[in-house]
């Protein structure tokens, strides 16, 4: 982004130095008019930077515990970051250019990182990692009225959200440990939804106007949807253990609804012209399904047991 690079340096430069002292330390750098910023630090070897360009911008960093560091990085109007940081070792970067954006970030347990960068207008970011920590996020929005809210749990989980495009919307649960998800966004008003635990992956692409996806799974799921197009809906829902969905969808008004409650299933879905219909129900262990639809109006349905 517009400020980042000089600003990333000074935050390198500064917390190196900052590593010889036992004490905390706050940088606060305001240019423009009705700025607002506040730094609380409680605990020892905090650092915290606030930097805000513009007018009407507010930064507010609360650190407790040991070693957290905090970036918070603001160009334009009317922008809001809100940053809270409890325990040791956690590491946030708020970066955000443009009219009016938020951006809040929680992380109440050890050794998180959190990332958010956004660019445009009324995007609006939240971020909570908490239960054991170790957990990595990174949200992107660039675009107008963008959401992403993610919350993790457990221990070491991993979130990717990039949103381009306006009115986009991504909402990710994820607790338990080891899970990993990654969502991109590319146009308008798409939404995505996401909740998995113990181990699951999903893997998420939209491109086009108005798709929608939800994915609930498991232990050791993993979900892989692309969706091109306009008004194509896919959701999956994987209670068992070991399971595999894949939903391809190319075209206009598809819809794709898969649901394994077994062991080591896999479905496969693969959709491209206009409004079909594809449902896969498997309860068993080691089924398999492929579903391939090819035109307009096509009605499939699977069921093993």
């Amino acid at each position: 982004m517009i400020i980042r690079k000089t600003l990333l340096a000074l935050l390198v430069s500064a917390a190196a130095a900052h590593a010889m002292a036992a004490d905390s330390e706050a940088h606060v750098d305001q240019t423009g008019t009705n700025q607002q910023a506040t730094v609380t630090q409680e605990g020892s070897d905090q650092f915290a930077i606030s930097n805000q360009d513009g007018s009407g911008n507010v930064a507010d960093t609360h650190q407790t515990g040991a070693d957290n560091r905090s970036g918070v990085y603001q160009l334009g109007n009317a922008n809001q970051a809100i940053v809270t940081q409890k325990g040791v070792n956690s590491d946030s970067t708020v970066d955000q250019a443009g009219n009016a954006n938020q951006a809040q970030i929680l992380q109440v347990a050890r050794n998180n990182t959190s990332f958010v960068y956004q660019i445009g207008e009324e995007n609006d970011a939240r971020v909570v990692h908490g239960g054991g920590g170790v957990h990595y996020s990174i949200v992107s929005q660039n675009g107008i009225s963008n959401d992403a809210t993610l919350s993790q749990g457990g221990n070491a989980n991993t979130s990717y959200i990039t949103q381009n495009g306006n009115g986009n919307s991504a909402r990710i649960g994820q607790y338990g440990d080891d899970n990993l998800s990654d969502v991109s966004q590319n146009g308008n008003d798409n939404v995505a939804t996401v909740s998995q635990k113990d181990t699951g992956v999903v893997s998420a692409e939209q491109y086009g106007v108005a798709n929608e996806l939800r994915v609930t799974q498991g232990d050791l799921a993993t979900a892989d949807i692309l969706q091109m197009g306009e008004q194509n809906y896919a959701e999956i829902d994987q209670t068992g253990y070991g399971n595999y969905a894949s939903v391809d969808q190319n075209g206009r008004l598809h819809d794709a609804d898969i649901t394994q409650s077994g062991t080591d299933g896999e479905v496969f879905v693969a959709q491209s012209g206009m409004a079909n219909t594809a449902v896969a129900m498997q309860a068993a262990a080691g089924d398999y399904a492929s579903i391939i639809q090819t035109g307009n109006n096509n009605l499939a349905t699977v069921t093993q047991r």
